[in-house]
């Protein structure tokens, strides 16, 4: 065989061997999406492991004597992961769920959902709220203001394997100085994992759904 015929042949073995050996992933190695991970970021996916957190939300009474009712609509809720690299919130859809917190005095609380949640220590909860519809007494119709269109509050509570913790997130309305003004706000005193709560019936969510919430009035 002609010396350069022999060169080729000997290049191409070399080039096939090499293709041959390649590094790849080894079985049951992450792949490149899996190793991109969700810390720090949002996540809305169910947890595979975890515990299981019952929502509720609650009125301090407050200024709510003003009322002949006050629907709130909830969109979203929010839990705010804490530590080093364990960051990131992790949201659920709220449905879209209205309630009627003039029927939330006190231990009355609804039932909102009960969302999945990884293993972790939770340092802050939103609420995120579309739309809130309000008359007075009287029957006049008032806007109630809701700065950002969330609530937020500061409280740790931890979730571990097959838990199962009851958060009260509590709301309240109140009336701004002299200015007659309504403000909806979170009650840090009255909400988290060791308030006592009276649950209440269930109505529709916006989706069709059974949602546990309490019947609304009026229109939205």
């Amino acid at each position: 065989m002609p010396r350069r015929s022999l060169q080729v042949l000997l290049v191409a073995a070399v080039l096939l061997a090499g293709c041959a050996g390649g590094v790849s992933d080894a079985p049951g190695s992450p792949t490149a999406a899996d190793r991109s991970g969700t810390s720090g970021t949002t996540a809305t996916t169910t947890a595979t492991t975890g515990g299981t957190v019952a929502f509720y939300i609650s009125d301090e009474k407050n200024a709510i004597g003003d009322f002949r009712y006050l629907n709130v609509t909830v969109s979203r809720v929010g839990f705010e992961r804490t530590g080093n690299g364990s960051g990131g919130w992790v949201e659920f859809s709220g449905g879209n769920t209205t309630l009627d917190l003039t029927t939330l005095q006190g231990e009355n609380a609804t039932l909102v959902d009960a969302y999945r949640l990884p293993n972790a220590t939770y340092g802050k909860v939103f609420v995120h709220v579309s739309e809130v519809n309000a008359t007075l007494e009287d029957g006049e119709r008032v806007r109630v203001k809701l700065p950002s269109e969330k609530l937020q509050l500061n409280d740790e509570f931890t979730v571990r394997d097959g838990t199962e913790v009851d958060f009260v997130f509590d709301i309240t309305v109140v009336k701004a100085g002299n200015s007659g003004k309504y403000v909806l706000k979170p009650v840090i005193s009255e909400s988290g994992t060791t308030v006592p709560i009276k649950p209440t019936g269930a109505v529709e969510a916006e989706s069709g759904a059974t949602s546990n919430a309490t019947a609304t009035n009026g229109t939205a």
